[in-house]
């Protein structure tokens, strides 16, 4: 099944001004790969503090694990979507 993952964060919570500017995440097709699930595309819009990816996995436990060093620091929103 596929999902859009849109994410984003205050700019309070954002890398470039807590700890030392790295993003939790530097490459969300790696991590994607990591955790079992097939990175379709991706993208964001740094001043709006905004991602988005579209991935496809069979089990939704994955998600959650791939979007786990996030969780807390910025809102998740995974939505399925009908591939037609």
């Amino acid at each position: 099944m596929r999902f859009h993952i849109s994410s984003q964060h205050t700019p309070d919570n954002c890398a470039v001004h807590r700890g030392d500017g790295t993003p939790p995440v530097t490459d969300w097709r790696a991590r994607c790969k990591e955790v079992g699930v097939e990175f379709i595309e991706g993208g964001s819009c740094p001043p709006s503090h905004l991602s988005f990816m579209f991935v496809e996995t069979d089990d939704m436990e994955k998600l959650r694990v791939l979007m786990q060093p996030v969780i807390g620091w910025w809102q998740v929103v995974i939505t399925p979507v009908n591939a037609t």
